[in-house]
């Protein structure tokens, strides 16, 4: 069977780079060949992809199931896509990957269709490797209409959030703002914030950070900040449009597991809600980051919850580089009765890192080198910003 395989498909041990396949490409090969045997599979297809687009064999082969040039001359647009995309910077790998996730993207005329989003993209402020990031993270964007939607929707972001920058910040969040209907979506969320007495800014700045969360269905988005403000949402604050993206993006079940997560970590109904409203990201954190940070607190620190959830924030530090570096420098100060027994370590979590080293590090150097060797590094590096 694979010798058959290989007789029908001879070009894929000399592919463009010249290598041939590597024993772990032959063996998924092997595995295929049942599948790909099949007659209405075309040869120069797969021979294309490979050789032209940089596939590997495996995915031409599953590309080349569903999509397939009807002749020869029909790569004439693709010769042309191929090239229009190099000298914009796409790499072989990228390209591969373009052509992989949205084949048909070879027959489209890209004189007409593909360069002058990348002359719009270009003109409106975007630099070659910006533009190649954008229709890498998005292939699609490259068959979304550019008169039809994306110099519109442009144009309407531009005018909602006031300059390039922010525009182009917000569709890095969501490239989605460029495929999608914002009349339908966006501006009737945007004017539901608007009659809620939500400020501008903070409009502006959810629209820039979290876009995703304006682009719902305006129905499911009511029924959101209808249950933020049953929740005791301040609508001014910037915590109720925080607390608008987590439940926009958390579907109900994700919700429900962290929720129940919480509670097997004994916490109450009120704790969640008081964490909930004072830093809404909350619910957005691993579980393993959950667990570790508040085992740690509950064990070591004899934190109720209460506390935690009163301190939300406290669950969002790093335990490598944050937590354990400094509980090491609180207990050595603590032991020797520099700082008071029992004293406030979430104080020294809170303190910014610079004015933490100053005031517990290098201030007791000399008196505990050990504390010198817990951040030599960070120390090091302090000083490499310094002279920047």
């Amino acid at each position: 069977m694979l010798r058959l395989f290989l007789r029908r498909y001879p070009n894929l041990f000399s592919i463009a780079s010249g290598r041939c396949l590597r024993p772990n490409q032959l063996s998924l090969i092997h595995n295929q060949v049942p599948k790909i045997l099949d007659p209405s599979i075309s040869d120069f297809t797969i021979s294309y992809l490979v050789g032209s687009c940089g596939l590997s064999p495996v995915a031409a082969l599953s590309v080349a199931k569903n999509f397939s040039f009807k002749t020869k001359s029909t790569t004439i647009n693709a010769d042309s896509l191929l090239s229009l995309l190099r000298s914009h910077g796409c790499t072989q790998s990228q390209i591969a990957d373009i052509v992989t996730r949205y084949p048909p993207l070879l027959t489209f005329n890209p004189e007409k269709i593909i360069k002058p989003k990348l002359e719009f993209f270009i003109g409106i402020g975007y630099s070659g490797d910006d533009v190649v990031k954008l229709i890498t993270s998005d292939v699609h964007i490259l068959k979304t209409s550019l008169e039809k939607r994306i110099r519109p929707n442009y144009d309407l972001l531009k005018g909602i959030l006031g300059s390039h920058t922010e525009v182009a910040i917000a569709i890095g969040n969501s490239s989605r703002l460029l495929r999608q209907n914002l009349d339908r979506y966006m501006l009737p969320n945007i004017n539901t914030l608007k009659d809620l007495g939500v400020p501008e800014n903070r409009i502006v700045k959810l629209a820039t950070l979290y876009p995703r969360s304006l682009l719902k269905d305006p129905a499911q988005f009511n029924k959101t900040v209808d249950l933020l403000k049953k929740m005791g949402f301040d609508v001014s604050k910037t915590v109720f449009t925080l607390g608008v993206n987590v439940l926009s993006v958390l579907c109900k079940a994700t919700w429900d597991r962290k929720f129940q997560l919480y509670l097997s970590l004994g916490w109450s109904d009120d704790d969640i809600l008081t964490a909930f409203k004072k830093h809404p990201l909350c619910m957005l954190l691993s579980e393993e980051k959950i667990k570790h940070n508040f085992g740690f607190f509950a064990k070591e620190l004899q934190w109720a919850p209460s506390f935690v959830a009163a301190r939300p924030v406290l669950l969002f530090f790093s335990f490598e580089n944050r937590i354990t570096p400094r509980y090491k420098v609180f207990r050595i100060l603590e032991s020797n009765g520099v700082i008071r027994r029992n004293g406030s370590f979430s104080t020294f979590l809170w303190l910014p890192k610079k004015k933490f080293l100053n005031q517990y590090v290098i201030k007791f150097a000399d008196q505990f080198p050990e504390l010198l060797e817990l951040y030599k590094d960070k120390l090091q590096l302090s000083r490499v910003e310094a002279n920047i």
